[in-house]
């Protein structure tokens, strides 16, 4: 009988570190809506996360942490508007592909409202966090080919990628077509 070794093989783990281009094939290829992306639909469609709302004070957006069964736990507040319970759920999932190794060592990450606060301007992790979020949730080429198209109000993107105002501000400055934030 011969069995089959997993030492050197490093990305056993399907989501461990992938691109947004290859979550947007995955997604397409199960048939999930890539435009706007349903992050609803393709957060249950992974079997390591457990997904649901709960009350939590205004100023907490949601969290995450890693359970000795092996699941990701991700709680969303659910009193928030849609787009930004979206944003959320995309920030947590980033944290699920970018973070497991720190959640897997007891860390949890409970995340502050997002953009509307300095408080998470020096850690790295909220940091990536959001530019990935805002990645997959408004893709570059896709917001500039809006803008393009003449869709260049921060109302009318919020509403095509359907976030909050302030998410298509970050991103449009990020992307070079707002001077601050």
């Amino acid at each position: 009988m011969a069995f089959i070794s997993n030492k050197g093989n490093k990305n056993l783990d399907p989501y461990n570190k992938k691109t947004i281009n290859e979550i947007y094939q995955h997604a397409k290829k199960i048939g999930i809506e890539t435009k706007p992306f349903d992050i609803f639909a393709y957060i249950r469609n992974i079997p390591e996360i457990d997904y649901w709302e709960d009350y939590f004070d205004n100023d907490i957006s949601g969290k995450i942490e890693y359970k000795l069964s092996g699941i990701y736990q991700i709680v969303v507040n659910k009193y928030h508007s849609l787009s930004r319970r979206r944003f959320t759920l995309a920030h947590e999932f980033a944290h699920f592909v970018l973070h497991k190794e720190f959640l897997k060592q007891g860390n949890k990450l409970e995340d502050i409202i997002l953009f509307r606060s300095s408080n998470d301007a020096g850690n790295k992790k909220e940091l990536e966090a959001n530019q990935f979020a805002a990645d997959l949730l408004m893709p570059k080429e896709v917001f500039e080919t809006e803008i393009r198209k003449g869709n260049n109000k921060i109302n009318g993107l919020a509403d095509f990628f359907q976030v909050s105002s302030a998410a298509i501000k970050y991103r449009a400055f990020k992307l070079g077509y707002l001077k601050e934030y």
